[in-house]
Order: structure tokens, then C-alpha cells, then sequence
């Protein structure tokens, strides 16, 4: 399994989470609740979790429905730690946690302890279960647990952590679904066509993404991000973390994911709401190559 890092997995969670994962953290979105704000946050939502002896509560949260999955992601901005989760489904019901996404991500590291056993991926670490989702006062509530594991799998002697007692309850969430918004690219000389388009203003440090994944039918994973305030122009990838531009693919079937070291994006428009782009670029696991030609996207977004 190659190395987990973090900051790719940013992309997919934070379509629904914060700006920052710091103590000056803002929400990106008023839906977003603060216990206690005095602004009508709902005092009654909670999202905690118990580890390592003491009980994680999160001060901001967030839930969003969007395509076929869930994202939940809380955040506690005393510590600037965070847990955020990601199921492949919209209804009631339990969902394993090594079939989907969950981790806990603490403060300054790209990386954190996810919910899948890197030595055996298909154990069974814990599970993600949806007991309500109220589509009359917006809030989705339910229990989880897992066993954490280090997803930098390069890195030794770091042990598991047990994550337990994990609730969240009458989290306000959103909905997302841009009807309108196009993703299409090749693989490999091969059509990728996505089944979800997920788009996110999202941070890394003090450098602010627009950013856009597509997923298709076996879960594999385009995603493209590009500077929030990037004017149109053609970009050049070269594989840095503070690059203008991004892009990194996925690949489920092997729990492969890589970021593009060589390629292109081109930024056809943009406005404050919409992002237009063609991109191309070549992806290695050091094994396999993935050279992906004819991108192309054009969605909608929060600003």
C-alpha cells in the first residue's frame, strides 16, 4: 500500500468542512453551527468521541449530503485536531469503516489515523452508523467507532488508536447536488466517466484551493485544485504542494493515490460561483503509470 498522505484526502473531505485547521479557523459556510455562538447554533448538536483517555468535542461541525454519499467533519479549534468521515450512502443504516473514509487528523501534520489497516485493508476496524436523517429541520445524528491507523505507512513504530463512544447528534447539514456541472477525462486512453462531481473551497496552510473531484462507478478519483484567486491562463503541474495548480488520481481498487508530478490545467473562466478548466497530466505509483489526457470540467461552486 503506498503512503496515505493527508493532504490529498483534504480535497474529498472538505467539501463540506472549514477554511483552516487552525485556532483563527472560520467556517466556509453560515450553515456551519458553533455551540453557544449566540447566533442561532443549535446548542443541541454535539460530535464527540472518546481516545487515549480523554473525549474529543468538536466546537464547529458540519454535515453534507451531496451525490450518493454523506460527509460529516468536526473540528475542535482549542487543539485545531480534527475528525471528519465520508460514507458511500445517504440513508440510515451502518456502514463499515474500511469500506469508507473516516479519520482523525491532528493538529500540524498532513497526515492522520484513518480507519483502514494498511497491512490488512479489509479488516473490519469499526463502523460509521446513521441512526437519523431529518429532512424537516436538516440535522442527520448517529454513533461511530473505529481503530485508527497512521496512513503514513512509511513511517514506523507508530501504534493504532482506539476511537470510541463516537456520537454526532443533530448536526445541521446541506445539501449539494449541481445538476449541471460536466467532468470527463481519459485514463489510459480509457473513458473516466464520473458518477459524482464534488467541488470545495478548501486551505492548506495560508494558501486557499477551489477544488473539484470527479469519481466514477469503481470509485476511482480525479481531483484538480487550483488557486482560489488563479485568473484564467494555462498553469503547469509540477508536483509541489504550493503549486498554482494540482491534481492527484485515485484509484480504489488498489488503494492507490498519488499526486501528478508533470501536466497542465488550464483555466477556461472563472467567476465567483463557477470554474471552467481543461487539465492533463501523468500520475506514477512508481509501478504503473496513469497518463490522463482530454479533462475537462465545468461546475459550480460556494464561494
Amino acid at each position: 500500500m503506498k503512503k496515505l498522505n493527508f493532504f490529498t484526502y483534504l480535497f474529498i473531505f472538505c467539501i463540506t468542512v472549514f477554511s483552516s485547521c487552525s485556532d483563527e479557523f472560520e467556517p466556509i459556510d453560515p450553515a456551519i453551527q458553533i455551540p453557544g455562538d449566540g447566533n442561532g447554533g443549535n446548542t443541541a448538536a454535539v460530535f464527540s468521541v472518546d481516545f487515549n483517555g480523554s473525549t474529543f468535542v468538536a466546537s464547529n461541525y458540519q454535515a453534507v449530503i451531496t451525490g450518493g454519499s454523506i460527509v460529516i467533519s468536526g473540528i475542535r479549534a482549542s487543539n485545531g485536531d480534527s475528525v471528519s468521515f465520508i460514507v458511500s450512502g445517504t440513508t440510515t443504516g451502518s456502514y463499515p469503516a474500511n469500506d469508507n473514509i473516516i479519520i482523525y487528523q491532528p493538529a500540524g501534520t498532513e497526515y492522520g489515523y484513518l480507519g483502514i489497516n494498511p497491512a490488512n485493508p479489509d479488516l473490519n476496524t469499526g463502523s460509521i452508523v446513521i441512526t437519523s436523517v431529518n429532512t424537516i429541520n436538516n440535522t442527520i445524528s448517529g454513533t461511530f467507532n473505529f481503530t485508527g491507523y497512521w496512513s503514513n505507512t512509511d513511517e514506523q513504530g507508530v501504534l493504532p488508536i482506539a476511537f470510541t463512544n463516537g456520537v454526532f447528534n443533530n448536526i445541521p447539514f446541506t445539501s449539494e447536488n449541481y445538476t449541471d456541472d460536466t467532468f470527463f477525462a481519459k485514463v489510459n486512453g480509457q473513458d473516466f466517466v464520473d458518477v459524482d462531481i464534488f467541488t470545495a473551497i478548501t486551505s492548506a496552510g495560508s494558501i486557499e484551493l477551489i477544488s473539484v473531484a470527479g469519481h466514477d462507478a469503481d470509485d476511482n478519483s480525479i481531483t484538480v485544485s487550483v488557486r482560489s484567486d488563479i485568473t484564467p491562463g494555462t498553469y503547469q503541474i509540477t508536483g509541489g504542494n504550493t503549486d498554482v495548480v494540482q491534481m492527484f488520481y485515485s484509484r480504489e481498487a488498489t488503494d492507490f493515490w498519488e499526486r501528478a508530478l508533470t501536466g497542465t490545467v488550464t483555466v477556461v473562466a472563472r467567476t465567483a460561483t463557477q470554474l471552467e478548466c481543461t487539465f492533463s497530466g501523468v500520475v506514477t505509483d512508481g509501478e504503473s503509470t496513469y497518463t490522463i489526457t482530454q479533462g475537462a470540467f465545468d461546475v459550480q461552486y460556494d464561494d
